[in-house]
């Protein structure tokens, strides 16, 4: 028998939960956090969590500063 000692504050279940991360006071399990409206726009959903999978963040660096990244790694090779 397992035991949850944390519960989610929207179902009110003994389930793992993790902190939102749109909501930081409220602590969510992965099945409400599935069902929720603002998913689509959560940077870090907790089902995704849940599962192991990290999503990565998207680092856009502007065109010069691209350029100046690739003329220094060229140098260190030549």
């Amino acid at each position: 028998m397992t035991i949850y000692w944390e519960r989610c504050g929207l179902c009110m279940k003994h389930k793992p939960a993790r902190q939102c991360s749109m909501e930081p006071a409220l602590m969510v399990c992965a099945s409400c956090c599935v069902i929720c409206p603002r998913r689509s726009t959560c940077p870090r959903p907790v089902w995704l969590r849940e599962l192991g999978v990290v999503k990565p963040v998207e680092a856009r660096a502007e065109p010069s500063e691209r350029e100046k990244i690739l003329e220094e790694l060229l140098s260190r090779l030549g």
